[in-house]
């Protein structure tokens, strides 16, 4: 059987997954892990956010694959951020933050929590679709069982998001997303509609109903909960399981570690 990984995937939200003109701050290069000033206004609240960023997550990763970032802002809880990458090798990368959304000024505790959740969940993309784990591919279509296709590429065999969908979309999910994919998602309306009743009806297996959009954001939403949330000692249903896949990675433990110590001041 086919499972037709559709390249247009999610047309609507890839559309718009790189900030408008409208909506830019700025963008500026970085170099070395160092942001590379563009002379204008806002040079400090790009060091101010970069700094952040590379300070909270491993500069192993952010200092070798992170090339651009781009500060924007569509409004409150619209678009939060979003990471692009640049290169069909998936060695450069883009990353983009909404400043009214991720705001580590704020007062309120809701926002920082949330701040920390979006820079989480953008980093938890770069962990699993970075070149160690993706490999570019000509590939449009997906044999069952063969090496999980991305938009990205083709995932290693023992790469993070490979091992997660074997584990946790095989079968019937995969084959009724893959059908949601292929029958749905021509326009943003029907699509949405199909995924929330995808997550609705599977609703014990995803921690969030955005985890259903693919297993791309299924595998970072879970990612995000590994981070951010107690082990689960005695996990009862799928979603749990997810959490814990991440256990069995020692680094990904020192991640979740340095992550955790390093916005303590803003969950406490």
């Amino acid at each position: 059987m086919k499972l037709i990984h559709i390249i247009f995937l999610f047309f609507f939200f890839s559309a718009f997954s790189q900030a408008t003109d409208s909506e830019r701050i700025g963008t500026w290069s970085v170099k070395n892990g160092e942001i590379i000033r563009n002379r204008s206004k806002n040079d400090q609240l790009a060091i101010y956010y970069w700094n952040e960023f590379n300070r909270i997550f491993p500069q192993e990763l952010t200092k070798k694959y992170i090339k651009r970032i781009v500060l924007m802002t569509d409004g409150l809880d619209e678009k939060t951020g979003a990471l692009v990458a640049l290169s069909s090798k998936n060695d450069k990368w883009q990353l983009e933050i909404d400043v009214n959304d991720v705001n580590f000024y704020s007062k309120d505790k809701k926002r920082l929590h949330e701040s920390v959740y979006t820079l989480v969940h953008e980093f938890g993309h770069l962990l699993t679709l970075n070149r160690t784990q993706i490999r570019p591919t000509d590939k449009n279509l997906q044999d069952e069982g063969e090496l999980y296709l991305t938009l990205e590429g083709e995932a290693y065999k023992n790469s993070y998001i490979n091992r997660f969908v074997n584990l946790f979309w095989k079968g019937a999910l995969l084959n009724r997303w893959d059908v949601i994919q292929r029958k749905y998602c021509y326009t943003e309306a029907n699509c949405v509609e199909k995924l929330y009743d995808l997550y609705l009806n599977n609703r014990t297996e995803f921690l969030t109903d955005y985890a259903a959009e693919s297993p791309e954001e299924d595998i970072v939403e879970s990612w995000t909960a590994f981070v951010l949330r107690p082990k689960i000692k005695k996990p009862r249903t799928i979603a749990h399981k997810k959490i814990n896949f991440f256990y069995q990675f020692p680094e990904l433990v020192e991640y979740r570690r340095m992550i955790r110590q390093n916005t303590r001041q803003y969950l406490h």
